[in-house]
C-alpha cells in the first residue's frame, strides 16, 4: 500500500507521515512551495531525513499556478493577503495528480482540527475534500478519530484506533509523539507564509493595485517584495532600498536593463532600485530618499545604470517627507 503526504517540515506534517508509515504503508512525502511559503534549499530537505527520518520524494514549485489566486481567490483572503483555503486546494489537487502518477491510494496531511481558524474547521475540511475530488481519500492522521472514517480506515489499509484525536492549538500530544520517535530537535509549527504578514501584504497589495488590470506579477516582482524598504513614488514607479549589505546584493542581482539601479559612489550606503514604466523621471526623488539612509548630512553622490547611466548628487530628503512615500 502506498500514499502521498503533504509535508511542510513542521512538526504536525512530519508526525502524520510517521503515524502512517508505522502501519506498514509506503509514504511518499511531497513538499509544495511557492514564492511565499515552503523551502527549496537542499539543506532543508536533507535535514528532514537526517533529523526525522522523513525523506522528501518531491519538491514541487507551484508559484506560477498560485499567482492567479492573488487576484481573485474563490474562497477569499484571510486576515491579510493569504488565500489559505484556495492554497490548500491547489496543493491537494497537485497531490492527487501525483498520487495517480505514482500508483498511490490516498493522500495524507498534517492538518489538526481547529488549529487554524480559516482552513481547519470541519466544514472547510469537507469543502476541501470535495473540491479536490479526494472525498474519502484524504487522511488526516492527527485528528482522524474526530473526523468521519476515510476509505483507508474503512478498507483496513490503516488502523483507525492507532491514529490520533488531536484538536485545537495545543501541542502537548504532538510533543509526546515526538519524544516517542526520539526526535531531539523539535520542528517549529508549520507556517511562515509571507502572505500572513501584514507588512508583506501591504507591499503585495500596492504591487497588485498598480499593475494593469488582470496582469499577474512576475516571479521577479515576488522576489523584490521580500527585500528592502519599498516606496511608491508615482502610480508607475516604485523604489526598493536595501537595508543591509545582503539585501543590497540581492537588489543588484534582480536589476534588469529596464530599471535604474542606484549605488553610492565612494562611500558605504544603501543600494536602490527604481522599477516601473518611466523611472528616469523619479531619479532625483529616489536618490534623495536613498541619501536619507546614509550616514552624515551630505550631499551624496550616487551612480546609476540601467536604461541609461550617469551620476547624481543630492541632499537627504527631510525625515518628515520619507513617510509620505513609504509603503513599508
Amino acid at each position: 500500500m502506498k500514499a502521498v503526504a503533504l509535508i511542510s517540515g513542521g512538526l504536525d506534517s512530519l508526525l502524520a507521515v510517521k503515524l502512517v508509515e508505522e502501519q506498514g504503508v509506503e509514504v511518499l512525502p511531497l513538499h509544495m512551495v511557492t514564492s511565499f511559503t515552503g523551502r527549496k534549499d537542499p539543506a532543508f530537505v536533507r535535514d528532514l531525513e537526517r533529523l526525522y527520518g522523513v525523506k522528501v520524494h518531491r519538491v514541487v514549485d507551484l508559484t506560477r499556478e498560485f499567482l492567479p489566486l492573488l487576484l481573485d481567490p474563490p474562497h477569499g483572503f484571510g486576515k491579510n493577503m493569504n488565500p489559505c483555503i484556495d492554497c490548500k486546494i491547489l496543493f491537494l489537487r497537485k497531490a492527487r495528480e501525483i498520487m495517480e502518477e505514482e500508483g498511490a491510494s490516498f493522500v495524507i496531511t498534517g492538518e489538526v482540527l481547529g488549529q487554524r481558524p480559516m482552513s481547519q474547521r470541519s466544514p472547510i475540511l469537507r469543502l476541501i475534500e470535495r473540491e479536490t475530488e479526494l472525498d474519502g481519500l484524504l487522511l488526516r492522521p492527527l485528528s482522524a478519530r474526530l473526523l468521519p472514517p476515510t476509505i483507508p480506515e474503512k478498507e483496513g489499509w490503516v488502523d483507525r484506533e492507532r491514529l490520533e484525536a488531536i484538536q485545537g492549538r495545543g501541542r502537548k500530544r504532538q510533543l509526546e509523539l515526538a519524544k516517542k520517535y526520539g526526535w531531539e530537535k523539535i520542528p517549529s509549527p508549520a507556517g511562515g507564509c509571507l502572505l500572513t504578514d501584514p507588512a508583506f501584504s501591504r507591499r503585495l497589495k500596492d504591487l497588485l493595485d498598480h499593475l494593469p488590470s488582470g496582469e499577474l506579477p512576475s516571479l521577479r516582482d515576488m522576489d523584490l517584495l521580500q527585500v528592502g524598504r519599498h516606496f511608491r513614488l508615482s502610480p508607475g514607479v516604485k523604489l526598493v532600498v536595501g537595508r543591509k549589505e545582503g539585501e543590497n546584493a540581492v537588489i543588484q542581482s534582480l536589476a534588469t536593463s529596464r530599471d535604474l539601479l542606484l549605488m553610492p559612489r565612494g562611500f558605504s550606503g544603501p543600494t536602490g532600485l527604481l522599477v516601473g514604466d518611466e523611472p528616469q523621471g523619479e531619479l532625483r526623488m529616489a536618490a534623495s530618499l536613498l541619501a536619507r539612509y546614509c550616514k552624515g548630512s551630505g550631499p551624496f553622490t550616487f551612480l546609476y545604470r540601467g536604461r541609461n547611466a550617469g551620476e547624481i548628487e543630492v541632499s537627504p530628503l527631510p525625515p518628515e517627507e520619507v513617510d509620505k512615500w513609504l509603503i513599508i
